[in-house]
């Protein structure tokens, strides 16, 4: 009645191959943020709070060709800039102005919530910051279309960090010099 008996029977002992659910949406997050490369695999790590190691398994468990992300980023923009060099670029001048606060007097993480938006979100763009919470960003674009997916990505992008620490975010943002508003 030992394990070579248990195995005649048919059980299969050991740890079951694969991830288990939360494990896999992290991996889902990670190779994201990897495949679009705009961080580093420490700031992934960070940001997700994974280790390196546990990060490249995710990644190896998720397909992902590891060592390639700057290479084809690389290409990718060489290509793209190749195909579009026709369209003028514009640069639009917006002010952000931001307030965060706790979803609720039990918990914590305003400060949290501020210091990853500047390092995430607004740190993409060429920001000044004029006082606590208000924020001037330079954003390049090329069409009207673009500047609001643009912005729109901003916005829901800064949501997300809030919610992660638990937080609510108050966002309004406009375009200098014109009646523009998100």
């Amino acid at each position: 009645a030992g394990i070579s008996a248990a195995r005649a029977r048919g059980r299969i002992g050991g740890r079951p191959k694969g991830l288990t659910a939360p494990a896999e949406s992290t991996a889902m997050a990670a190779e994201t943020l990897y495949r679009e490369g705009r961080l580093s695999v420490s700031a992934i790590g960070k940001k997700l709070h994974i280790s390196k190691g546990t990060l490249y398994r995710y990644l190896r468990s998720r397909g992902v060709e590891i060592g390639k992300q700057k290479k084809n980023l690389l290409t990718d923009t060489l290509q793209t800039t190749a195909r579009n060099r026709s369209p003028i670029t514009k640069t639009a001048t917006v002010s952000l102005l931001f307030s965060i606060e706790n979803n609720s007097k039990f918990v914590r993480g305003k400060k949290r919530a501020q210091a990853n938006i500047e390092q995430y979100s607004l740190a993409l763009y060429d920001n000044q910051q004029l006082a606590p919470g208000k924020y001037e960003l330079r954003i390049s674009y090329e069409n009207e279309h673009e500047l609001n997916e643009t912005m729109h990505q901003l916005l829901s992008d800064m949501h997300r960090e809030a919610n992660l620490c638990n937080c609510n975010v108050d966002v309004n943002a406009w375009e200098e010099g014109t009646e523009r508003r998100w």
